[in-house]
C-alpha cells in the first residue's frame, strides 16, 4: 500500500496500513480516521469558499500518473490551500470503498461501477459529487501476423474478467469489425491488469487483448499493433463521499471542488504541458518519454470540469453495466449522485453547468 503526501509516495507495510481491521458491510470495514467536521450551512457559495476541514484523507486504486494527474496538480499548485485545505493525503488501495464507508477516508476515486454496486448493495449514503473520467479507449490490440480481422478466427482473446467491462468492450469491438464473439473467437480469463495483458500478447500466450493507448509503443517494437482503437464517451470513474459526510462538511466538499476543477482547467491547457509533466516527475512519478508524447490522448479521457454531456449518457453507461451483470436490473444512478456543489463550483469558474440536469 502507497501513501501519497505533498512531498510524494511513502510506502507503507501491512500493519501500519490504513486498511485493516475486522469484518464490515463491504468487505474490510476500517476504524474511522475522520471525525465528521461541525454541520455548517447546507449550500455554501463556491466563491472564496473556505473548507472546514483542513485536512483530507481521500482513497485511490490506481497508482498511474495520468490517472492522478488532476489532483496532485491541485495540491501542487496550492488550488487546496487557497481553500482553506492545508494537508491532502492519498491513501492507495483497492478498499477504498471500505475506507469511505468506515470513515477512514474523506473522499474515494474509483468507478462508478463499483460505487454504485456498494450503494445499491448495502444501501448506504455512498454519494457520488463529480466525475473524474468521461470518456474511455476501446482498443484491441493484437500479435505479430493478425493483420484484419478475419485473421482473428480461431484465436484466443482476453479483457481479463469474462464478466467485466473490458470483455464486455472486446465483444463490441468484435461485432464492429464483423465477427462473432461467441463463434469465431475463444474468450480466455486473465489475471493481472492491462499491462499483464499487454505482455501475454508480446510473448504469444494470447493472440489479443484490451489495452490503452500508452501500449502502443511496446506491442509495435514487438511486431503486433492496434487492430481496432475508438474514443468512447464513458462516464466511468467518480468521485464519492458518505451522505452525512456531505451533510457535515459541505464548505469542504465545495472547495475541494473548485480546486479539482480549477486543477483540470489548468492541466487542459498546452501551455502548461510541460511543467504539468515536470511537477509529477518531481513528485517521483516514473514518466517515459514515449508517455509524454500521449498528453492529447490522455487529457480526451478526463473531464475537462467534473462532468459530463447529459443524464442520457449516464444511462446509456449505465445500460451497459446491467448487460454485463455488473449492476442489477432497475438501478437508478440518479439516486447516488448529489451534483450541488459540483453545478455551484462550475458556475463560479464561469464554466458551463454539465450535465445540464439529472
Amino acid at each position: 500500500m502507497t501513501k501519497f503526501s505533498k512531498n510524494g509516495p511513502i510506502r507503507l507495510n501491512r500493519r501500519d496500513a490504513l486498511f485493516q481491521g475486522g469484518a464490515g458491510v463491504i468487505g474490510t470495514m476500517i476504524a474511522a480516521g475522520t471525525l465528521p467536521g461541525q454541520a455548517l450551512a447546507q449550500t455554501p457559495s463556491a466563491d472564496n469558499v473556505i473548507a472546514n476541514l483542513k485536512a483530507i484523507k481521500m482513497g485511490d486504486f490506481n497508482p498511474n500518473y495520468a490517472n492522478q494527474w488532476a489532483f496532485r496538480l491541485a495540491q501542487s499548485l496550492g488550488f487546496y490551500e487557497e481553500g482553506g485545505i492545508e494537508d491532502f493525503e492519498i491513501i492507495l488501495s483497492d478498499e477504498y470503498i471500505a475506507g469511505l464507508v468506515g470513515r477512514s477516508l474523506d473522499i474515494a476515486h474509483g468507478d462508478t461501477s463499483e460505487f454504485l454496486a456498494a450503494g445499491n448493495a448495502s444501501g448506504l449514503p455512498i454519494t457520488m459529487i463529480s466525475l473524474h473520467r468521461s470518456a474511455e479507449f476501446w482498443i484491441m490490440g493484437v500479435g505479430p501476423g493478425i493483420e484484419t480481422p478475419e485473421d482473428l478466427i480461431g484465436k484466443t482473446i482476453t479483457g481479463g474478467n469474462l464478466a467485466g467491462r473490458n470483455t464486455y468492450i472486446q465483444r463490441q469491438i468484435l461485432m464492429k469489425m464483423g465477427l462473432d464473439p461467441d463463434e469465431d473467437v475463444t474468450f480466455v480469463p486473465a489475471s493481472g491488469g492491462s499491462d499483464s495483458r499487454l505482455g501475454a500478447v508480446i510473448n504469444g500466450s494470447i493472440d489479443a487483448a484490451s489495452m490503452f493507448p500508452r501500449h502502443r509503443a511496446p506491442l509495435e517494437a514487438s511486431g503486433g499493433k492496434f487492430l481496432y482503437e475508438e474514443l468512447v464517451s464513458a462516464p466511468q470513474e467518480s468521485f464519492a463521499v458518505m451522505g452525512d459526510w456531505l451533510d457535515a462538511n459541505a464548505d469542504t466538499a465545495q472547495a475541494w471542488l473548485v480546486a479539482d476543477i480549477k486543477a483540470r482547467q489548468w492541466l487542459m491547457d498546452p501551455a502548461n504541458k510541460e511543467q504539468a509533466y515536470q511537477i509529477m516527475i518531481d513528485l517521483g512519478y516514473e514518466i517515459p518519454d514515449s508517455f509524454r508524447e500521449l498528453y492529447d490522448v490522455e487529457l480526451m479521457q478526463l473531464s475537462p470540469d467534473g462532468g459530463w454531456a447529459s443524464a442520457e449518457e449516464m444511462d446509456e453507461f449505465v445500460a451497459t453495466l446491467v448487460e454485463t451483470q455488473q449492476l442489477p436490473e432497475g438501478i437508478d444512478w440518479r439516486n447516488f449522485y448529489d451534483l450541488t456543489y459540483l453545478w455551484r463550483a462550475q458556475e463560479a469558474l464561469g464554466l458551463e453547468k454539465r450535465p445540464a440536469s439529472i
